[in-house]
């Protein structure tokens, strides 16, 4: 058998590390992300802020955004304002806080964001077709475990 041979065997028998494969599947999701959300004129980044957005249901300042989606403040409002310039978001002044002007959905953002997450929804399932409805809910519980472990969301409760 040759060294390449050998070599190549050897590294097909050992397993990859665990956050070396979740460091491959975030990437590739990150890449099926933003090939589902570019017909709808949206970057990855974008796409995440409106499901922040979405998921947390009131109004969320530039701060909160960036803290939500783990993207500097800098970064959150180029963001923030390519989806207002798109007319995804509107933002309004804060009735206690003169100089805060958090975000909110448009109809339009609601139904751009609704059109991209059934197509993230599609890669999801092939992503996940060869796991079982409980091993997909089981999956989710290890992950959320695994980021709170780490200190990084999914707070308990």
């Amino acid at each position: 058998m040759s060294e390449t041979a050998r070599v190549t065997e050897r590294e097909n028998a050992v397993e990859p590390r665990i956050s070396y494969a979740i460091a491959r599947l975030e990437r590739a999701i990150r890449a099926g992300i933003a090939e589902r959300v570019r017909p709808h004129d949206l970057t990855t980044l974008q796409y995440t802020t409106l499901s922040v957005l979405h998921r947390h249901g009131e109004p969320l300042s530039n701060a909160q955004l960036a803290r939500r989606a783990y993207m500097t403040p800098q970064s959150m409002s180029e963001v923030i304002d390519a989806l207002e310039n798109k007319g995804l978001i509107k933002r309004d002044p804060h009735p206690n806080h003169g100089r805060l002007f958090p975000a909110t959905l448009t109809s339009k953002g609601r139904r751009v964001l609704a059109a991209c997450d059934r197509a993230v929804d599609e890669m999801e399932d092939a992503m996940l077709a060869g796991l079982s409805a409980r091993d997909r809910t089981a999956f989710l519980q290890m992950v959320k475990s695994a980021v709170r472990a780490l200190g990084a969301g999914f707070s308990h409760g």
